[in-house]
C-alpha cells in the first residue's frame, strides 16, 4: 500500500467523531500494523542501499519517508490509546 493512501485513512480516521472512531478501532489497528510493515520495509531498503552509497538521493528520500510514517505510527498509537482508555 502506498504512503499517500495510508495518510489518507489516517487523516480519514482522525476527522471522525469520537463515537465513529470507537466503531472503527479495528481499523485503526490495520493502518497501525500496514504503516509498521512499511517500516520495516524501507529500514531494509535503506540498510541495502547504504552499503552501495550512504549518499545517494534514495537514502535521503528512504530516511524521509522513515521519519514520516515513524511520526503517523506514533500518532495512531497515541489515539488508539485515547480510544482504549475512553472505554
Amino acid at each position: 500500500m502506498s504512503i499517500k493512501k495510508l495518510l489518507d485513512r489516517l487523516d480519514e480516521f482522525f476527522d471522525q467523531s469520537k463515537k465513529k472512531q470507537k466503531k472503527k478501532s479495528d481499523k485503526l489497528a490495520l493502518i497501525i500494523k500496514s504503516l509498521e510493515e512499511k517500516k520495516s520495509e524501507l529500514k531494509k531498503e535503506m540498510k541495502i542501499e547504504a552499503k552501495i552509497n550512504k549518499r545517494s538521493k534514495k537514502i535521503y528520500n528512504c530516511c524521509k519517508e522513515f521519519k514520516v510514517i515513524s511520526k503517523m505510527i506514533k500518532k495512531a498509537k497515541k489515539q488508539e490509546s485515547l480510544i482504549n482508555r475512553e472505554d
